[in-house]
């Protein structure tokens, strides 16, 4: 089942991540890939106001960023993708803890789970024990950051 993320309304109920973080949105978003990655879902975050001169989408693995601009704001690009979603609407959750995203969610039949309730389940998914099978992406990803001086 696919998933449609208010990444602003999400972020304040991560341990360790801030709205007033420079780079918010790029830290949800290693953190859904790696969830996602595991579940083997895919995932469209939405964010609103997209830097000028950016691009509006940026894609990681099963996850998807899709940066709005202007008039658009997330609320309203998440309902209208839910809208156009028709009746497939029903294999597809919104999470968000937003109460007019939830009501229209709800009544074009998209299953809802809060932001709290789901950054419960991504802080123990991410706790899970390694499987013991070597990840390449993750292995580069180490590096890259060692290399960078951010480890």
């Amino acid at each position: 089942m696919p998933f449609l993320i208010d990444g602003h309304n999400l972020i304040p109920h991560i341990h360790g991540l801030s709205l007033s973080q420079l780079d918010d949105e790029l830290a949800l978003l290693e953190l859904l890939d790696g969830y996602f990655k595991r579940e083997r879902k895919n995932a469209v975050v939405f964010f609103d106001r997209a830097a000028p001169g950016n691009d509006q989408n940026i894609r990681r693995g099963f996850v998807t960023a899709h940066f709005t601009r202007p008039p658009l704001n997330a609320d309203k690009a998440i309902r209208n993708a839910v809208r156009e979603l028709g009746r497939s609407a029903a294999n597809y959750t919104v999470i968000t803890s937003d109460m007019e995203v939830s009501d229209s969610a709800r009544r074009l039949g998209a299953r809802v789970l809060s932001s709290a309730k789901f950054a419960q389940k991504l802080s123990i998914g991410g706790k899970r024990k390694k499987t013991g099978i070597y990840d390449p992406v993750e292995d580069v990803d180490y590096w890259l950051k060692v290399f960078k001086g951010k480890s």
